[in-house]
């Protein structure tokens, strides 16, 4: 029996068209939708089974921690939802990034790399976290600035913190300590009198 894939059940990728991807005589696997659909058409759908197939990938990749590209796009209660491959996910603001977000909107049209947290095959749920990318990338930046740093080098640094005796320069995801002697050639009573948080 023939039956008839409707645009919207062909493929997780609204942009992705049929004769993109197949020819005629490829064999390809389908869930049956409805056996008649009222004019004896069988209605079948080529994007459940990418779902479930993505599913069964999703809770493999969790655990072997894959990064996932996911478009932001829309703010919900608590965060943002994520199209991943076309599944929601949900991202928690306190896992948009290493810092407070004001406005969530910002991150909507952005693709974002992701890492799967949660993953609920039967109630459909997905979490992912922008943040644990943003961590390990910023930890693999100060391996490298580590293996990177000698003696003498002239480096550029953001203030970060003042206190008595000196201030922390962060140096791209190092925090150096720069000495109230070591500010400037006159004598220096504190360091807020020449460096400010953010200089």
């Amino acid at each position: 029996s023939d039956g008839i894939i409707p645009s919207n059940e062909f493929s997780t990728d609204p942009e992705e068209k049929p004769a993109d991807v197949f020819k005629q005589g490829d064999e390809i696997e389908v869930e049956v939708v409805k056996v008649n659909d009222g004019d004896m058409n069988v209605v079948l759908s080529r994007r459940r089974v990418q779902e479930k197939a993505f599913w069964d990938e999703l809770t493999k990749e969790m655990n072997n921690n894959t990064i996932f590209e996911g478009l932001c796009k829309e703010v919900v209660k608590g965060g943002v939802i994520a199209d991943i491959n076309g599944i929601r996910a949900f991202i928690p603001a306190s896992h948009l990034s290493l810092h407070y977000v004001e406005n969530l909107s910002e991150y909507v049209g952005q693709t974002l790399g992701l890492r799967i947290i949660e993953v609920d095959k039967n109630r459909k749920r997905l979490v992912a976290s922008r943040k644990l990318v943003l961590q390990e990338e910023a930890e693999e930046k100060r391996k490298q600035l580590w293996t990177s740093l000698e003696p003498g080098m002239v480096v550029p640094g953001i203030v970060r913190r003042i206190a008595d005796f000196g201030a922390f320069v962060d140096i791209g995801g190092i925090d150096g300590l720069l000495h109230v002697t070591d500010l400037a050639w006159h004598r220096v009573k504190h360091p807020s009198d020449v460096l400010s948080i953010g200089q």
